[in-house]
């Protein structure tokens, strides 16, 4: 009787409550318990690479972190570029890694890209482990070969620590790409910092071990991220590259390093060349729309029910103040 006299008084009120609850409880029960995807993505991906092994290119970037007014444009140049067979993204591609942020990455991808592109994850890809990434792009961890070049894929998303399991894994597939002329290694979190005294990296004592590795077997070329730019040298024998300027902000001002941009690799026999691109970022009010985009409909409906449950409740505390005062 309550809630029917209540509706009756205060049907407006009571019916935009209930759409914007409504409309909370379908979004949050879509986003966290929709079926799993089973998009194996990566694995897929690979499977569309096709390219001279003798002499190709391909373009890596990271940390876009759902910022459309870098990510866009860098898309867009890297589809236009004719020579580029390939992409991979090492880490930090949405904000945080629920469903919904993945969901609206996959789209932007899919509709940009008309070349195979391949994810490595970061650690803004995890919401509540990486479950989520899974889902969506398959194992954190894994490696493929084209023609005599290897690909190693880590999951460096931690700054904790680089786990043990992942670490044998590690060396058994470097000591399976010896026969391999080109060794790359792809990972988010660096085993070092390049910018003294910051310690944006794995501990010094998975660096290390990490550096012992790579030099033991060789690799061609490390590429990391994490760090907001671009860093490029030899790491004690290991040439490594930092690729960080994907659309997110910069960590620094100094013109040498914090643009925003992608790399391209060129792979010709045994030999590997870099190029930074540099990207002309769109206007801020771009990602001002890529936010409510990633966090508007949670962020909108929530408030909106809030918002209409307060005014029901006031437009009924008025009601039965007015009714208190009617003389007997």
């Amino acid at each position: 009787m309550v809630l029917k006299k209540i509706f009756k008084d205060h049907p407006v009120t009571v019916i935009i409550a209930s759409l914007f609850i409504l409309g909370f409880l379908i979004y949050e029960f879509w986003n966290h318990f929709s079926p799993r995807s089973g998009f194996d993505w990566n694995k897929r991906e690979i499977s569309r690479i096709n390219v001279d092994s003798n002499d190709y290119y391909f373009a890596v970037f990271s940390d876009s972190k759902g910022h459309d007014a870098g990510f866009k444009p860098l898309l867009r140049d890297i589809d236009r570029n004719k020579k580029i067979s390939f992409a991979i993204g090492v880490g930090d591609l949405v904000r945080e890694g629920r469903r919904w942020y993945y969901r609206r990455f996959v789209r932007q991808a899919q509709k940009i890209l008309t070349i195979p592109f391949l994810a490595v994850i970061g650690n803004h890809d995890l919401y509540k482990g990486s479950e989520n990434y899974q889902e969506m792009f398959g194992p954190t961890y894994y490696s493929f070969q084209i023609g005599q070049s290897s690909f190693i894929i880590l999951d460096a998303s931690m700054t904790s620590h680089f786990n043990k399991l992942e670490r044998q894994w590690l060396e058994d597939e470097l000591q399976r790409s010896q026969a391999a002329r080109v060794r790359f290694v792809f990972m988010h979190v660096p085993p070092f910092d390049p910018k003294e005294g910051r310690g944006y990296c794995l501990p010094e004592k998975d660096g290390k071990d990490l550096l012992d590795l790579f030099k033991r077997y060789k690799v061609t070329h490390l590429f990391a991220s994490h760090i907001h730019g671009y860093f490029s040298g030899v790491w004690e024998g290991v040439p490594y590259t930092i690729t960080a300027g994907a659309g997110a902000g910069l960590r620094g001002n100094d013109p040498r390093h914090h643009f925003h941009h992608y790399v391209e690799v060129h792979v010709s026999g045994g030999k590997v060349e870099t190029e930074p691109k540099r990207i002309n970022r769109e206007t801020r009010m771009k990602d001002l729309f890529s936010y409510i985009a990633d966090c508007g409909p949670e962020w909108g409906l929530l408030p909106g029910a809030l918002i209409s449950l307060f005014v029901l409740g006031l437009s009924i505390r008025r009601d039965s103040r007015k009714g208190k005062r009617k003389p007997l």
